[in-house]
């Protein structure tokens, strides 16, 4: 694991990288056999994705790319794959666990298509062809470069800041821009939209919490659409309508938080607690776009609260990569009160810290009181709409 953490990271601080990182040069380089096809690259793995979470598999999250850990405890901005794992029942529901979250193709890891969602949500994107390369070039070839380049060029950028000296800056974590294929194992797919610009406090690169996290920018909800592109209406932002099915939460470059909007964020606490200062209202779970082009303006240590420049985005409410709630919800959308969520202690299938790392190592309850009530609240108060 060290070896590939090595790796890893002269691939993402702008150096040529290690190509023996993911590739073997024969086919059992190192004891590891790779399927004969040329359609598999010569990759240390069965798949992209498996390739991946060989470096990016583990326990944490602070200081280590981990995405997919065996107990929850990759807290990351993104979310943790683990929750695919997870099913948790209760005497009147059931929380399945391919319901949490992207459902990845690594095999060597466990993780196989959606039996359910054969297709993006919106989309025409194939659920089987879903993996971590779908979103993240793993050449990082982007921004100036083109999706023909051969190096990987993210330097520092990766995490959205400016590059280091020498390297040609790419894209905040080596996401897929313009004319990105998708993933090289899908034919005839192709981005529309650029990666969002975005910036992550890189004292503490994979960790997220209110004083440190990722700073969005702007074109998050618009990057999303390369997949989900039934969520496009074109009219005032993403999820109007549409190929998505029924009516969603408008979010998009052009939905800017209202003043109402901005004076309830920026004063709400928790529920019944409207005291709050907007000079420290920002909440890790209620992440919003600042509106800039620039990620050099964007403070990830800051906890600032919005501004009429600021505009809700799909990550907003939904996480990445998966959460252990349905639809990849920063918290439970299936409750009334968040004290209530699931998992919780009586359900089949909770196990060791599954309670505490479902909402980031915050004791809901006891930080935000038994009557707190949907973070939907954050926004639009408790009033309603």
């Amino acid at each position: 694991m060290l070896c590939c953490l090595t790796q890893a990271g002269a691939f993402h601080d702008g150096g040529v990288g290690n190509c023996d990182g993911c590739h073997t040069i024969h086919n059992s380089e190192g004891g590891m056999s790779v399927a004969a096809s040329p359609g598999h690259w010569l990759l240390k793995g069965i798949d992209p994705g498996s390739i991946c979470l060989n470096c990016h598999a583990g326990l944490g999250s602070q200081s280590q790319p981990n995405v997919a850990s065996a107990d929850g405890s990759a807290l990351t901005p993104g979310g943790d794959f683990y929750w695919l794992t997870k099913t948790f029942s209760w005497q009147s529901g059931t929380s399945v666990g391919s319901s949490h979250g992207h459902n990845i193709v690594a095999l060597d890891y466990g993780f196989s298509a959606d039996g359910l969602l054969l297709q993006a949500p919106g989309g025409t994107y194939m659920s089987a062809d879903l993996t971590c390369t779908s979103c993240h070039d793993p050449h990082g070839r982007a921004r100036g470069a083109g999706v023909g380049g051969n190096l990987p060029i993210s330097g520092s950028g990766s995490y959205g800041s400016n590059p280091s000296p020498l390297t040609r800056f790419g894209t905040y974590r080596l996401l897929g821009s313009i004319g990105y294929n998708g993933g090289s194992h899908v034919q005839g797919y192709f981005f529309n939209n650029p990666a969002p610009v975005a910036s992550q406090n890189e004292a503490v690169p994979f960790g997220e919490s209110d004083a440190s996290h990722v700073a969005y920018g702007s074109g998050m909800s618009e990057w999303c659409i390369n997949c989900h592109t039934g969520f496009d209406t074109g009219m005032g932002g993403m999820g109007g309508g549409g190929g998505g099915g029924g009516m969603h939460h408008k979010a998009g470059n052009n939905v800017h938080l209202t003043p109402q909007r901005i004076s309830n964020y920026n004063a709400y606490v928790r529920t019944g607690d409207l005291s709050g200062s907007a000079t420290t209202s920002y909440l890790q779970f209620v992440p919003f776009e600042q509106g800039v082009t620039d990620a050099s303006l964007l403070d990830p240590t800051s906890t600032q609260g919005p501004n009429s420049s600021s505009n809700v985005m799909c990550i907003t409410c939904h996480r990445a990569h998966a959460s252990a709630f349905r639809a990849m919800g920063r918290w439970d959308f299936d409750t009334t009160l968040l004290a209530d969520s699931h998992p919780a202690v009586t359900d089949a299938g909770v196990s060791g810290s599954d309670i505490l790392y479902s909402y980031y190592d915050r004791n809901i309850s006891a930080e935000f009181g038994l009557g707190q009530k949907q973070f939907c609240e954050k926004c639009h108060g408790t009033t309603g709409p």
